[in-house]
């Protein structure tokens, strides 16, 4: 070891074996390891922390110590007498976490599975497409989606699809911050999508890895693909490794039905027998409810991811989300797969989200913009338990950072002061291209709308020769019209 960095772990054994001079030398080591330490300020810029109070600095800064934050406010205040490696102006521009997609599907058929209820759409499109899916078409799929998402401001998703390794590799490769759920059945008739024993050794294998930006959750397809043997081994394991629990709630009114008739008791009751509902599980969609099932998701502390874009299209419904908040169930926002959404924009879900609930209820007043805006990202991220970790702009926390443009004609006016209409605007009026710069973790992984971690056209290119080619191989178990 040579240089500064040597120097350093040097005097480190030195104050160690050497307490008389421990004075001297602990100021030496403060020294050398400020020199150790990049140190990034994001300056200029409005900056919206989410954090308990809402703070919104608006001429505001953020500076970073390698992957940290160590300190938010206003720019006049920040970094005086610091050394500082690299500055991103952000005036102009605004500055907040970056989202949190708390439920998606990595895929590869967008577009190609369309008008059809949920259902027949599963029987007919993706059933067929797990049957002849590889790995390699799974690393394809995830590493368009994970670029995708980080062109859209996206820093953290919960993922669930299938050969999860390939999974990681990518979001180690995209820059991502990724939590990762296989799709796991067991019952004889899905005996082609992953087993428990496959979710339990990428837990083993994974689990941390990438400086802790890769989690891995038990994952669980959904009740018509699941012996409740499998319900029971999830939470076993997911208690012994510490990692959360990941499934599908119903979205579809036929099926809640379904359900019912066949249990005796409506899904998210099943579920809870099954002893899966637990701070550390996210249901998807949760679109058809009875009261008594909010009220065991709000005991629980169990979160929704609430995907509105996919419910629509899939013509599933309305989520009850107004009920879940005034029980006290936590909700964050997912995009849901390419296949059934068809894009991974987390500023759609918000406004879409938004307006969904206002023009069901007749209530203009419906989901704040501020809401949508928390859902987004820091009630995302408490519902991964990461909420003291990512989801606002906070001392201590990681610096999963967007900073995002407010020049563009359709986001003018953006006003400060009385009028101030920012949070608004990027929740009613931004698109994903809007995004500039992303950090995940203090790493700047795209910069002008470039994504600096992978060649994108390459990316891209794999996708499509994956999707053609499983396309084909598909054909065969299609069922016939």
């Amino acid at each position: 070891m040579h240089g500064v960095e040597g120097d350093y772990w040097a005097c480190q054994i030195l104050v160690n074996f050497a307490p008389s001079y421990g004075i001297i030398i602990s100021a030496l080591v403060s020294s050398w390891k400020e020199t150790l330490t990049e140190t990034t300020i994001i300056k200029n810029g409005v900056v919206i922390t989410l954090n308990e109070r809402n703070q919104i600095y608006q001429d505001g800064s953020v500076l970073i110590e390698d992957n940290r934050i160590v300190d938010v406010g206003p720019s006049d205040n920040i970094s005086r007498g610091k050394r500082v490696d690299n500055t991103i102006d952000a005036r102009g521009k605004a500055v907040l976490p970056g989202f949190v997609n708390l439920h998606a599907h990595s895929g590869l058929i967008r577009g190609t599975a369309e008008d059809l209820p949920l259902w027949e759409w599963l029987e007919r499109h993706v059933d067929p497409k797990h049957k002849v899916l590889r790995a390699k078409d799974a690393y394809a799929a995830s590493s368009l989606c994970y670029t995708e998402m980080i062109k859209a401001g996206i820093t953290t998703v919960l993922d669930m699809y299938r050969f999860m390794h390939r999974c990681a590799d990518a979001a180690e490769e995209v820059g991502i911050r990724a939590v990762l759920a296989p799709y796991v059945a067991d019952k004889p008739e899905y005996d082609y999508f992953e087993k428990q024993n496959d979710n339990i050794e990428l837990i083993r294998k994974r689990h941390g890895s990438a400086n802790g930006r890769i989690h891995v959750w038990m994952g669980l397809e959904h009740l018509v693909y699941c012996s409740e043997e499998a319900y029971h081994r999830a939470r076993e394991y997911a208690d012994k490794f510490n990692v959360g629990i990941h499934t599908h709630g119903e979205e579809s009114k036929e099926m809640a039905a379904k359900l019912e008739k066949e249990y005796g008791l409506s899904p998210i009751e099943v579920l809870h027998k099954r002893r899966i509902l637990t701070p550390k599980t996210v249901l998807a969609h949760c679109v058809w409810v009875t009261p008594r099932e909010i009220e065991l998701l709000a005991k629980a502390g169990t979160s929704v991811a609430h995907c509105p874009v996919s419910n629509m299209k899939l013509a599933s419904g309305v989520a009850p989300i107004l009920d879940y908040l005034r029980q006290g169930v936590n909700v964050g926002l997912g995009t849901d797969g390419v296949k059934e959404n068809n894009r991974l924009d987390m500023i759609q879900e918000m406004k879409i989200a938004g307006l969904l609930q206002k023009v069901t209820h007749l209530d203009a007043a419906a989901l704040p913009a501020n809401t949508l805006l928390r859902m987004a990202t820091i009630n995302g991220a408490k519902a991964l338990g990461l909420g003291e970790e990512i989801g606002s702009l906070e001392r201590g926390k990681r610096a999963d950072i967007i900073i995002l443009n407010l020049t563009s004609p359709h986001m003018s006016p953006a006003l400060t002061g009385e009028f101030f209409n920012i949070i608004s605007n990027i929740v009613y009026a931004a698109i994903p291209s809007d995004v500039e710069t992303v950090l995940v973790d203090g790493k700047i992984v795209m910069q002008k709308r470039k994504v600096l971690t992978v060649d994108e056209e390459e990316v891209v290119a794999r996708h499509k020769a994956a999707a053609e080619e499983l396309l084909e191989r598909r054909k065969p178990f299609v069922p016939k019209e």
